[in-house]
């Protein structure tokens, strides 16, 4: 139901009351699938791009019944080319890096819930910064990732020297961002930068039903691992397992968490709600 007003409390869009460069749709399932919408332009990225798509995340952040986010480009070219060198477009005093692209990424990290990157095409750039903040990507065997900033002596303001060396290790990520070269799908995957590849044709498919798996598992759980995971990334390994302990504490009791001992113990399938 892509960009449905009658969906019971939809998103809100902008002031001006219109989804300019986004398409969103919300599943039976509970998964947020938003399409960055300007494939004019490659999909890149534009101040007004960047507000639509944080206006959307705020809205998952606040529905409990939102369990997934996806994000994906319009068309199978590129996920998101970069910035809009020629479109950013912004309103002097109010958009910047630091107020607008900044605390999107933040966003995305900070969703207790999994958020997806579809990756079919080009993802380079703060594109590819957008994925690298994303928990999982999938992608298509026609990727084309990095971010060739050095080779144009632009420096870095998005989050690449944080995202890429967690993601893929120091060593590899150095030698992609001061040479500037792209990764393909053969060394993104062998690396660990794209989760799974799936050559194009049949990449909607296997995506989905990925994506309808994840939404099918305990949400709040998901959230906790997340949770952990970017503690344990800052914090040492005694720090990181009380940090265990009392992050699944806080969710011991979950509907979710009852219905996963209730179905061990009846010997059937569980049936999670998100909750």
């Amino acid at each position: 139901m892509s960009n449905h007003e009658s969906w019971p409390d939809a998103p809100t869009p902008l002031a001006d009351g219109e989804w300019q460069v986004t398409v969103w749709d919300i599943t039976d399932n509970g998964v947020l699938a938003i399409t960055l919408n300007r494939p004019e332009r490659l999909n890149a990225l534009s101040f007004r791009l960047l507000r639509e798509l944080q206006a959307l995340v705020d809205f998952a952040a606040a529905r409990p019944d939102i369990r997934v986010v996806t994000l994906r480009g319009s068309g199978q070219q590129a996920f998101c080319s970069g910035d809009d060198l020629y479109g950013m477009e912004p309103t002097p005093g109010i958009d910047s890096s630091i107020t607008v692209h900044h605390p999107f990424l933040m966003s995305i990290r900070e969703l207790k819930k999994p958020v997806v990157a579809l990756i079919s095409g080009w993802a380079l750039g703060h594109g590819w910064e957008i994925a690298c903040a994303c928990d999982i990507r999938l992608c298509a065997d026609n990727m084309e990732v990095g971010d060739h900033r050095v080779q144009r002596a632009i420096g870095m303001n998005g989050g690449t020297t944080w995202f890429a060396p967690r993601i893929m290790g120091r060593g590899r990520a150095m030698e992609l961002l001061i040479t500037g070269r792209h990764m393909f799908a053969e060394e993104a995957l062998q690396c660990g930068w794209a989760n799974l590849v799936w050559p194009l044709e049949d990449f909607d498919t296997e995506a989905q039903t990925y994506i309808d798996n994840l939404a099918s598992l305990p949400t709040l759980n998901l959230s906790a691992f997340k949770e952990m995971i970017d503690y344990s990334s800052e914090h040492s390994l005694r720090d990181s397992l009380a940090h265990e302990v009392e992050v699944s504490d806080r969710y011991r009791y979950s509907d979710d968490a009852q219905e996963g001992r209730r179905s061990w113990r009846e010997k059937r399938s569980p049936i999670f709600r998100g909750y």
